[in-house]
């Protein structure tokens, strides 16, 4: 009987209120609260340079999506990420990421490879990979700096390619397809809003 007394005074009891007006939860803690949205820039590998729009859709889960580019094509990645103690300063992560970059040519390659043959097979490398990784975040719930490493499935592919040898004569390649696991990291910083 006493029981339900006590849950019916705290049922009614009104919330608890601190000086600067922010509402307790029930167990006297200040709610949680992160910004819905955020933009991720970082550097890491198999990923290369990548830009991630940041969703946080609950308390210990963020969702990106954005583009990458490791110098020679460019490329898309999605990532899911749990974080642990969301409201302190120092935040473990663990996430899983995949991506794809497309094969392609930078416009700074030419300068440094004049090598025809060697340019034309660079031109085409097509990298996938899965990421498991464990790391931190450090900061406010602004701005932060993120440091991973882990593991990573890639898969490299080259197409087949024609190459001149000069005069008439023509040599082709067959494609090329290199897989397997590699140690990833990832270094960056994330910026919220709202």
């Amino acid at each position: 009987m006493l029981t339900v007394a006590l849950a019916l005074f705290l049922a009614s009891s009104p919330p608890l209120v601190t000086a600067e007006g922010v509402t307790l939860e029930a167990d006297g803690r200040i709610p949680w609260s992160a910004p819905p949205v955020g933009v991720q820039l970082d550097v890491g590998v198999p990923d290369g340079i990548g830009a991630s729009l940041v969703v946080t859709p609950g308390r210990f889960l963020r969702i990106s999506v954005g583009g990458l580019s490791n110098g020679v094509g460019a490329g898309v990645r999605l990532g899911v990420m749990l974080v642990a103690f969301p409201s302190s300063p120092f935040r473990p992560l663990l996430g899983v990421d995949g991506g794809y970059v497309f094969g392609g040519q930078a416009a700074w390659l030419p300068q440094l490879i004049t090598d025809d043959t060697v340019r034309a097979a660079i031109s085409g490398v097509n990298v996938g990979f899965a990421s498991a990784q464990v790391g931190f975040e450090l900061g406010s719930k602004h701005v932060a700096f993120t440091l991973r490493a882990g593991l990573s499935y890639i898969d490299v592919g080259l197409p087949s390619q024609t190459f001149s040898t000069g005069g008439a004569t023509t040599v082709t390649a067959r494609g090329l397809a290199v897989s397997g696991f590699i140690p990833s990291a990832r270094l960056g910083f994330i910026f919220s809003f709202g």
